[in-house]
């Protein structure tokens, strides 16, 4: 008798892609709210640190959502999107830290965010291509 080959996504990579996600959508909404002139106090010069538009943002924190709860699903649809969103997100967040050349980058929280976005994306898409097989 022959088993069924079980299919096991890495759920850590799960769990961050959602969690990274969310954020992803929070500071989208934080710089759009900036942007127009609400005042969000706890948050310094948002506009500078997540770059020119917040919808670009939210738009890659809600795919950055629905590519992780595929994943725990074994969606065949959810790997590509992850590669695409990972290597989107680790672009995204290298040219936001190639702008922090010469100040205190770690007095505001939002950086570790985004510092935290690209470890996950570039490990993440390194991850899904040395282990595109399980998706199958």
């Amino acid at each position: 008798m022959s088993e069924s080959k079980k299919k096991d996504s890495n759920e850590l990579l799960n769990f961050l892609m959602i969690i990274i996600g969310a954020l992803f959508v929070l500071l989208g909404i934080i710089n759009i709210l900036a942007w127009v002139g609400i005042d969000v106090g706890f948050v310094i010069s948002i506009p500078a640190i997540l770059g020119s538009s917040g919808l670009v943002s939210i738009v890659l924190g809600f795919w950055c959502l629905i590519s992780g709860i595929g994943m725990f699903r074994e969606e065949e649809y959810a790997m590509g999107m992850g590669l695409v969103v990972l290597s989107v997100m680790a672009v995204q967040t290298l040219s936001i830290m190639l702008t922090w050349g010469g100040i205190e980058w770690w007095t505001n929280w939002i950086n570790y965010i985004i510092l935290i976005a690209f470890i996950i994306g570039v490990l993440g898409f390194f991850w899904l291509v040395f282990t595109y097989k399980r998706y199958d």
